[in-house]
């Protein structure tokens, strides 16, 4: 029999029988337009086909019509413009997009792409100083900047004027910048609305600066753009609605066509197919290499296989990062072997989980902190403890507000920032002890009386058979899948277990072929290897649809994500 994990399965209540207009489609697909929230034709067909008036006005974010003023002075007076971005995904991509962007405008550009340790997230004075020395009287932020006051009152000082692009929430006071583009800034000025959507990612709001300066001088935005902002998306985990659901679909378009070096040396290395390229490329195969050199060296390595136009140079690039990526995933593992075993040597769990170690890396302190808040469901901070400094990240879960409880520490930070569901902050080690203690009260005070064991939400039950044909392509037109549009799960029973493997290195995940009545389906079930005990011969499944290309055609499997004795309870 398989062993208990302890996940909860809850099966979502059935639609009422006139909840969503009548539709030809398969009575989950019906269940599943229920439980997103669609009830009408209208609202069913506006979301699977957005096009491009589903991008709102870039003029409605806040000082980006004063931004766009300034960049075409920069562009009639022949300035350098510095672009001074984050060193995460989401920050080299906005950063190489910005850069291509405004080249092909004929703007000089200098790049610039802090390193993680040695200084840290956003602007800081070194590069600041950097870049007034190359000639920049421009600076523009990209996924950084909005709370950083006294960095742009430095960059003034210098002479060079800046635009923050960011997406993180700000604080009361604003740095004197000439625009603070921020969908998250509330405008004082009764005349102009607020944006329509918050959710935009560090690269999707410079697309949104491209995009408005482009409009203005009569150019459409190349393709490459789109890749570029899309796989930043994905990769800050920004929700996948609203004008993110066309900027994503649009850009998955560009990365299955794109001719661009580095990313078809990228997909060469990864082994990924171009045709068909979805979300799960992004995730988990081209966002965690181009992430490696920014964790464990410098990002600068994958701004430039963005950029390149040389093969051979990006074939190069490829090849760096993939090294850098299975050292990544090496140093992840040993991380978070060490934290678990930590965590549970406390009984019962914490309500939050503190985690750190001298020899953690600043550069995946992140990584540890994401997989123990999935795998506790816990809010979770991992924290790099060398030195004097202590580095931390914190990654939350939809029930604590982690940016908000590290608020109510701020007085203990050097700096700190980030979302609700993802933060980070840098600590005297000395203030370690009341940092634990604090922490550790507010979130024992905001998470109590919660029933915190990890739970699946199943949209509905349904044999694996009744989402093939239509039921699939229902599925197709309803991706891509993600954040606020979460990936359809179904429930299938007494499928019959007609062989079990390990499937890679690791030991921690299983291949499976599962047959339902006469058909016979490809599995694979990552991290629960751990729960299987050999002589199971029927199951009841959790699962989720996907596609692979195999020898040119496409094949559909399932990704089990929990898996109980057949006719166990739930």
């Amino acid at each position: 029999m398989t062993q208990p994990n302890g996940k909860r399965w809850r099966v979502l209540p059935p639609a009422p029988a006139d909840a969503v207009e009548v539709i030809d489609a398969p009575p989950a697909i019906r269940q599943l337009l229920y439980n997103r929230g669609f009830s009408s034709k209208a609202g069913i067909d506006a979301f699977l086909n957005p096009g491009p008036k589903s991008m709102h006005d870039p003029g409605l974010l806040p000082d980006m019509d004063v931004g766009l003023d300034r960049l075409q002075q920069a562009m009639a007076q022949g300035e350098t413009v510095g672009i001074l971005g984050d060193f995460d995904v989401d920050g080299v991509t906005g950063t190489a997009l910005l850069a291509m962007a405004l080249e092909q405008l004929g703007i000089k550009v200098v790049p610039y792409l802090p390193h993680r340790v040695r200084e840290g997230h956003g602007p800081n004075p070194s590069a600041i100083r950097h870049l007034r020395e190359q000639g920049c009287t421009l600076m523009i932020t990209v996924d950084c900047g909005v709370n950083d006051l006294e960095q742009v009152e430095l960059a003034s000082s210098l002479g060079m004027h800046t635009i923050i692009t960011d997406h993180h929430t700000p604080r009361p006071q604003l740095p004197q910048a000439v625009a603070v583009i921020n969908p998250k800034v509330e405008t004082p000025v009764a005349s102009h609305p607020a944006y329509p959507f918050l959710g935009l990612s560090g690269a999707g709001l410079a697309f949104k600066l491209v995009h408005g300066l482009y409009e203005r001088v009569g150019q459409p935005c190349h393709p490459d753009l789109l890749a570029l902002a899309a796989v930043g998306t994905v990769a800050d985990v920004s929700p996948l609605v609203d004008e993110n659901r066309y900027l994503l679909k649009a850009g998955l378009r560009a990365l299955s066509s794109t001719r661009h070096p580095g990313l078809r040396a990228l997909y060469q290395r990864a082994a990924i197919e171009p045709r068909g390229l979805g979300i799960e490329a992004i995730s988990f195969a081209i966002a965690p290499r181009l992430n490696s050199a920014g964790r464990l060296d410098s990002a600068t390595a994958s701004y430039r296989l963005l950029t390149t136009t040389d093969s051979r140079e990006a074939e190069e690039l490829a090849r760096h990062l993939e090294e850098l990526n299975q050292e990544r995933r090496q140093q992840t593992d040993q991380s978070l072997t060490a934290a678990r075993e930590k965590v549970l040597q406390r009984t019962p769990v914490p309500s939050i989980l503190l985690v750190g170690e001298e020899w953690y890396q600043p550069g995946i302190v992140g990584l540890t902190a994401g997989q123990l808040a999935e795998q506790f469901n816990r809010p979770a901070i991992a924290m790099c403890l060398g030195g004097d400094v202590v580095r931390a990240s914190a990654r939350s879960i939809p029930e604590f507000n982690m940016v908000g409880a590290l608020e109510r520490c701020g007085d203990l930070f050097l700096r700190y920032g980030g979302h609700p569901q993802a933060a980070g902050f840098t600590m005297k080690r000395e203030k370690l002890e009341s940092f634990y203690e604090r922490m550790e009260a507010v979130a024992d005070e905001e998470l109590a009386g919660l029933d915190l064991r990890p739970t699946i939400t199943i949209d509905a039950e349904a044999p694996v058979a009744s989402l093939l044909g239509a039921g699939f392509e229902w599925l197709r037109d309803l991706s891509p899948f993600g954040e606020g549009n979460p990936h359809p799960t179904f429930l299938a029973r007494d499928l019959e277990v007609r062989e079990v493997r390990p499937l890679g290195n690791s030991g921690h995940h299983l291949k499976l072929k599962l047959r339902e009545n006469r058909a016979t389906f490809d599995a694979a079930a990552f991290r629960l290897a751990e729960h299987w005990v050999e002589g199971v011969e029927r199951i009841d499944a959790v699962y989720r649809l996907e596609t692979e290309w195999r020898g040119g055609a496409e094949v559909i499997s399932l990704r089990l994500l929990d898996f109980r004795q057949a006719s166990a309870t739930a």
